[in-house]
C-alpha cells in the first residue's frame, strides 16, 4: 500500500531469476552426470516447477524455446561467458513480455471497472476509485489529513483473488500516514471515518501501475478491505 518509488523497470532481478529458476527446472529434468540424493532431485524438481509457474503466470510461457533454454543453461553450467548480446537479447524480451502483460492487466482492470461502477452499492469517485461501505463509522468524526496517524487492518487481493499483503494475517493493525501511501489508499482515507470498513477497488493509475513491488503484476488493480480503527491529528509544527 505504501508508494513505489519511481525505479527502472527491474530487468536485471527479473533476468537473475529468470536464470536461477531455468537451472532449478534443468536439473529437475535434464539427465544429470550423476544421480542425486533423493532430497536434493526432490528439491530441484519443486524448485523448477515454482518458477516455471511463475513465469506461465506472468506470461513467459509463451515466446521461450524450451529446448534453446535448456540448451543456455548447459552452456552457462559448463563455463560459458554471458556476452552484452546474451544480456541485451534477455533484457528485451523481459521487457517486452513484462509490457505486454501490463497492457492486458490494465485492460482486465478497466472492464471489471466498467461492469463493477454499475453494480448496487459500489459508489465511483471522480479520480475512478470505487468502493463499497461495509461499515459507516462515526459520521461525526473527522476523517484523516495527509499527515496524521491511522490505525488500520486491511486485506489486499488481486482481481483473481490472490492475496499479497494482510495486517490480518500478520496478526496486528498497520499504523499508515495518508499523505505516504499509493493514491487509491490516500483518497479512501480521507473519506473513511473511526469505525468504518470500506470495500475499495484501486485502478492501477491509483495504485502501483507498471512499477509495482515484486508480489504485485504490473497494472494490476488492487482490492482491498479497509478498517479504520482510529485516527490520531498530527502534531501541528
Amino acid at each position: 500500500m505504501r508508494q513505489n518509488p519511481c525505479r527502472p523497470l527491474l530487468l536485471a532481478v527479473a533476468t537473475a531469476a529468470l536464470i536461477v529458476a531455468a537451472a532449478a527446472h534443468a536439473e529437475g529434468t535434464a539427465p544429470a552426470p550423476a544421480p542425486a540424493p533423493a532430497p536434493a532431485a526432490s528439491a530441484s524438481y519443486s524448485l523448477g516447477l515454482s518458477f516455471a509457474n511463475q513465469w506461465r503466470e506472468g506470461g513467459l510461457g509463451e515466446g521461450l524455446s524450451q529446448d534453446d533454454l535448456l540448451r543456455g543453461i548447459r552452456d552457462g553450467l559448463g563455463g560459458k561467458a554471458l556476452t552484452p548480446e546474451d544480456r541485451a537479447r534477455a533484457g528485451e524480451f523481459l521487457k517486452a513480455v513484462y509490457e505486454g502483460l501490463g497492457e492486458r492487466n490494465k485492460a482486465a482492470a478497466r472492464a471489471f471497472l466498467d461492469k463493477n461502477g454499475k453494480e448496487k452499492g459500489v459508489a465511483t469517485t471522480a479520480s475512478g476509485l470505487q468502493y463499497t461501505v461495509l461499515a459507516g463509522g462515526d459520521a461525526a468524526a473527522p476523517t484523516a489529513a495527509a499527515n496524521d496517524r491511522v490505525t488500520v487492518q486491511y486485506r489486499g487481493t488481486l482481481l483473481d483473488g490472490t492475496e499479497f499483503d494482510s495486517s490480518i494475517a500478520r496478526g496486528k493493525p498497520a499504523v499508515v500516514r495518508p499523505g505516504t501511501v499509493i493514491a487509491g489508499w490516500r483518497e479512501a482515507l480521507g473519506l473513511m471515518h473511526t469505525g468504518a470498513k470500506w470495500r475499495v477497488f484501486i485502478p492501477p493509475e491509483l495504485g502501483y501501475g507498471s512499477t509495482p513491488p515484486p508480489s504485485i503484476p504490473p497494472n494490476s488493480l488492487l482490492v482491498f478491505e479497509i478498517e479504520v480503527l482510529g485516527i490520531e491529528a498530527a502534531r501541528p509544527n
